[in-house]
């Protein structure tokens, strides 16, 4: 968890250093559904091109509209019930450049995704993966427990585009961001721990499953809603 909070910790830090050089900057709270609800800050670099960072918590109802989305498309359903537990609470950060045209605007962003869940069953596991806990060894030799329960960390890397437009409200310093989104995963890392034993000989196959899923299946189409605060005024 700590090398995730690092990557994340890097990846907000690379964006505010560009959103750092614009000469017009604005706050934003986001509600982007089914991705997250959390912060952004967005700078505008020249009268066409703007960037901007956020970060929030992934968390329900946006949990349950991912799982309901995967399940739609087809999701096998036991793997879905393995890692549906881990899809209950989670940390997004987004990187996005725009191109603006007015009042409109088109973008590419990316994001890193991490969820995580302690009290994920074993059993699910074992019959999904066709394993028996009890075949990787004890932590402590002769030591066990009746506690079956796992704990799932996952990593998601997406990239999307979106398009959004800009409604100015009364006076000049606020304003409601709507956009559309569509990301496609490129990438992810997922281990399986257990407090009793040691499963690092079965990540590399629980991984590898993960990795082909995610690739298969996780297109995540979006629609944010921000409400926008100016720091300085935007003159276009």
């Amino acid at each position: 968890m700590l090398k995730f909070k690092l990557t994340l910790l890097t990846f907000i830090i690379a964006g505010f250093s560009y959103v750092a050089l614009a000469q017009k900057s604005s706050l934003k709270l986001i509600a982007e559904m089914p991705v997250h609800f959390g912060i952004g800050y967005e700078g505008q670099l020249s009268k066409r091109f703007s960037v901007g960072s956020s970060i929030g918590v992934f968390t329900s109802p946006n949990t349950d509209i991912v799982i309901g989305y995967l399940r739609i498309l087809g999701t096998d359903e036991d793997l879905l019930l393995v890692i549906e537990d881990a899809f209950q609470l989670g940390i997004v950060g987004e990187v996005n450049i725009n191109y603006n045209i007015k009042r409109t605007y088109i973008g590419a962003y990316t994001q890193v995704m991490g969820v995580q869940a302690s009290d994920a069953s074993a059993a699910l596991v074992e019959d999904y993966f066709e394993i028996d806990m009890n075949d990787y060894p004890l932590f402590n030799a002769g030591v066990s427990s009746t506690d079956k329960h796992l704990s799932f960390r996952t990593r998601l890397y997406q990239v999307g585009l979106l398009l959004g437009h800009r409604f100015p409200l009364k006076g000049d310093r606020f304003e409601i961001d709507v956009e559309m989104g569509l990301s496609a995963n490129v990438g992810s890392k997922s281990k399986v721990y257990s407090e009793e034993r040691d499963l690092e000989k079965f990540n590399d196959r629980f991984n590898e499953e993960l990795v082909d899923y995610y690739k298969k299946y996780a297109f995540i189409p979006s629609l944010g809603v921000m409400l926008v605060y100016k720091l300085k005024k935007n003159e276009n």
